[in-house]
């Protein structure tokens, strides 16, 4: 520690506390002072009190005696009962008005006597203040009056001298406490004084202790900073070097003897940054604060002695010494660091390069060979319907099954780099897991037979009916553990086992298990068999054919739904594989048997629609008019307005995508139109059902939503909202869709169109679904483009919803969504298997009309 301040602190320890000490009788004295005033000033307002109250008693006695004397109306001195009357009514006011009795004045009883006593005074004041004759006639009445009131007045009196004596006690005992504390607290102080004398003796020892152990950690700091690989520069408030270490002499060129006393900014700032550099340092001076001292390091660039830049690393920080404030620098050369990095950098972007060519990779050329292959099976099955021998038959029908076997493959690819593109999410939907897995071997069973396999499943312990979860992936991780398990199994037994899991087995509370008698997996083989592109059997001459991705799949699958899976088996007698999943148990959804019905609303309605796709709008118009509204369509934005801004209609059903302008700009200037016009309801009317979607519609300026397909009972609820005023409506279609079919909508398409209107819009859509998947087919993001892609997917798929064709229009919403986020991957991925949704969705809806295969 430096000398002076050492110094004073000695002083401070010795002659301070001495003159604290020396205040501590004058403390005393003054609280002696302050209780003997305390005390004299209430025993001053007691007696006070005391007397006034003796006071009142005394004149009340008095006036009653001068009406005793002066009963005689003859010989009666009125100016003496006038005097005591006055004097007594003057006491009074005292008792009414009296700061100091104003705490009596709580007291019920006290207050009801001065009541009395003051009622009596005020009405004897007409006589009193009146002629002589009056108050010589009203003396005996006043005299028995006043003598009624004697036991009030004595009541006033031990009334207020028992509240003064207790409050006079509460005082001096509140007194008595202060002064106690104020005693304690003294010696407290005193107490205290006495510990911090001794404590400061201590302390000077030990500060003594410390400033030989300072100078001994000085000379080792010296030694330390002489002798580390950073750069240490010390310089003052002013910028000039006091101090550099050995390691800055070798990083900057100059010796202690050379630089002490320079301007640090002339030795190591580049010429450019010199201004700067001296601007910081003045205002530094100017307030005593740096921008970077205390901050941590900051990367910046520094010269030498040879003129050449490299840069540093630097921080700052600030120290007091016996000659002032200093600054002391810790600087390192960071070149070969930033090197490294940069090459690691470089190392980095080229692995993500070659991570996206590769995913691009697979995708085009997952694409480009499902092109000529999807061509290739559908002339073989063109051909197969021809007359053929028995040769050709066999001939064409082991070519449909290698070309199939192939396009399985191909789509395990596209499946690995979808997950690896990150695209794959979780759709949650209810389903009755036993019929859900009843069709699971129904579908299976077909194929077990030809390997004179039986397949059959069954619960363990108790079950569970209804269930939240990704339907879809998990029908693709049982279809694909159980086509192993039949791929493996001749002649044997295949079993699906479902149980229920103890809740200690974490999140995970269904185990299904597939158990066959196939030929099993050696144990070496089960510590790989999950990765990708690999067999059991990685010989050419192999039994069963595969890319080694299913089970690969399978795992990135059961991990997405927050499972596990795995696999036990004995080579020669079977497998199991196990999957342990999170199911929620749900109660069976009200709509299950049957539609809700929900009855038309109860008078006609004025509706605009606004649709650019005529199938739909046609089939919005027939729902309307067979429940009695009046329809008027348009087929744009532009046109909704105009029609809206002139006629007065009930409601407006706006679709979203349209040409010119969309459904969203068309509702704004809408809203923006002179009353009544601006406040018509308007429900959006769209197959963009996500949830941030429907939001931004009614942020937009829309009343409601009203999801494609079109669902009567939807309609129906969302119109008689209008009538209530209510448009609390949010409909959307089936949250869980039947996979691979055609569902009610197309009923009641046909339900509404005449055979002849069906047929025709039906082919329309035929037409249209063939004409888009041979235009994605040719190269489509260099001869559409990404946003031409979105937009014909978008006008298609409501359509394909109006018939039925669920998954058709699943397929198109993920082309859409994909081609809006610009993303190249995921969108030829989709486009790549939308041919084979398509051929299934054809087939469904229109089995009697082939059609020229179409490419994908």
């Amino acid at each position: 520690m430096p000398r002076y301040p050492r110094l004073f602190l000695f002083l401070k320890n010795w002659f301070f506390l001495p003159l604290v000490v020396l205040c501590l009788p004058l403390l005393v004295l003054l609280g002696q002072e302050v209780y003997r005033d305390l005390k004299l000033l209430r025993s001053a307002d007691t007696d006070s009190v005391q007397w006034t109250l003796s006071q009142v008693e005394i004149e009340y006695l008095d006036f009653l005696l001068t009406l005793e004397r002066n009963s005689d109306p003859q010989r009666a001195d009125l100016s003496v009962v006038r005097k005591d009357f006055d004097i007594l009514y003057s006491r009074l006011g005292i008792l009414s008005n009296g700061k100091l009795f104003a705490s009596v004045r709580e007291i019920d009883s006290f207050l009801n006597s001065v009541d009395k006593l003051q009622l009596f005074l005020d009405q004897t004041i007409a006589f009193i203040d009146g002629p002589d004759d009056t108050l010589r006639s009203a003396i005996p009445s006043l005299l028995q009056q006043t003598a009624t009131l004697r036991p009030e007045v004595r009541s006033l009196f031990i009334l207020g001298l028992a509240r003064f004596a207790r409050d006079s006690d509460m005082q001096r005992s509140q007194v008595f406490s202060t002064l106690t504390q104020l005693a304690i607290v003294s010696l407290t102080i005193l107490v205290g004084l006495g510990v911090l004398f001794i404590y400061s003796l201590m302390a000077n020892a030990q500060i003594q202790a410390r400033g030989r152990a300072l100078t001994r950690a000085n000379a080792r700091m010296r030694t330390i900073l002489s002798t580390t690989q950073e750069a240490v520069i010390v310089a003052d408030t002013m910028g000039n070097v006091v101090d550099l270490n050995t390691a800055a002499e070798s990083t900057f060129g100059y010796s202690l003897a050379e630089a002490k006393g320079q301007s640090i900014g002339d030795l190591i700032v580049p010429a450019e940054q010199q201004q700067a550099h001296r601007m910081g340092f003045e205002r530094m001076v100017r307030t005593g604060k740096s921008q970077l001292i205390g901050t941590g390091r900051v990367r910046l660039d520094a010269r030498n002695a040879d003129g050449k830049r490299f840069p540093v690393d630097l921080a700052m920080q600030s120290a007091q010494t016996e000659d002032g404030d200093v600054i002391i620098g810790f600087l390192r050369d960071i070149s070969q660091q930033l090197n490294t990095e940069a090459e690691l950098r470089k190392a980095r972007d080229q692995a993500l390069a070659g991570e996206k060519a590769k995913a691009n990779f697979l995708a085009v050329m997952s694409h480009e060979i499902r092109t000529p292959l999807n061509g290739l099976l559908g002339n073989l099955t063109l051909i197969s319907k021809t007359q053929l021998d028995a040769d050709q038959t066999t001939f064409t029908r082991n070519m449909e099954v290698s070309g199939r076997q192939l396009m399985h493959h191909v789509n395990s690819i596209l499946d690995i780099a979808k997950f690896e593109s990150g695209k794959t999410s979780v759709t949650q939907s209810v389903f009755h897991l036993g019929r859900f897995l009843q069709e699971i071997i129904d579908s299976q069973s077909g194929h077990a037979g030809h390997n004179q396999t039986t397949i059959e499943w069954e619960w363990l312990g108790s079950s569970m009916a209804w269930v939240k979860a990704d339907q879809t992936i998990l029908e693709q991780i049982l279809l694909n553990l159980v086509g192993n398990a039949i791929k493996f199994t001749h002649a044997g037994r295949i079993s699906i086992e479902v149980e229920q899991l103890t809740p200690h087995d974490g999140d995970c509370n269904v185990e299904l298990r597939i158990i066959d008698s196939g030929i099993g997996i050696s144990e070496a083989d089960q510590a790989r068999i999950f990765e990708d592109f690999e067999t059991c059997d990685s010989t050419y001459t192999r039994d069963s054919s595969g890319t080694g991705l299913g089970l690969g799949i399978a795992r990135r699958m059961v991990q997405l739904l927050g499972g596990k899976i795995g696999v036990e088996s004995t080579p020669g007698e079977g497998s199991v594989f196990w999957l342990r999943l999170p199911f929620l148990s749900v109660a069976e959804p009200a709509s299950v048997g049957g539609e809700e019905k929900v009855k038309a609303s109860d008078r006609s309605l004025s509706i605009l629609i606004a649709e650019d796709i005529e199938t739909n709008a046609f089939v919005a118009r027939r729902l309307l008019e067979r429940d009695g509204h009046t329809v008027t369509i348009v087929t744009d934005g532009l046109s909704a307005v105009a029609r809206a801004k002139v006629e007065l209609f009930d409601v407006i059903l706006m679709d979203i995508s349209m040409p010119g302008m969309d459904g969203l700009q068309a509702t704004q200037e809408i809203r923006n139109a002179p009353s009544p016009f601006c406040d018509i309801p308007i429900l959006a009317f769209s197959a963009n059902v996500l949830p941030e979607q429907t939001d931004h519609f009614r942020v937009s300026g829309m009343d409601g939503f009203i999801g494609k397909p079109l669902q009567l009972p939807e309609l129906r609820r969302a119109l008689q909202a209008v009538l209530e005023k209510s448009l609390s409506i949010n409909s959307a279609p089936p949250e869980n869709p039947q996979p691979n079919s055609v569902d009610e909508n197309a009923t009641m398409a046909q339900d509404l169109l005449d055979q002849s209107e069906y047929d025709t819009f039906l082919g329309r859509f035929l037409a249209e679904g063939d004409a888009l998947l041979a235009e994605l087919a040719q190269e489509p993001l260099e001869t559409l483009g990404l946003e031409t892609i979105a937009s014909k997917c978008h006008q298609i798929r409501s359509t394909a919803s109006l018939f039925g064709a669920t998954d058709f229009a699943t397929s198109l919403g993920h082309i859409e969504t994909a081609a809006k986020q610009e993303d190249t991957v995921v969108s030829l991925i989709e486009i790549a298997k939308l041919s084979d949704v398509w051929a299934a969705t054809r087939k469904t809806l229109d089995p009697n009309r082939t059609s020229a295969p179409v490419a994908e």
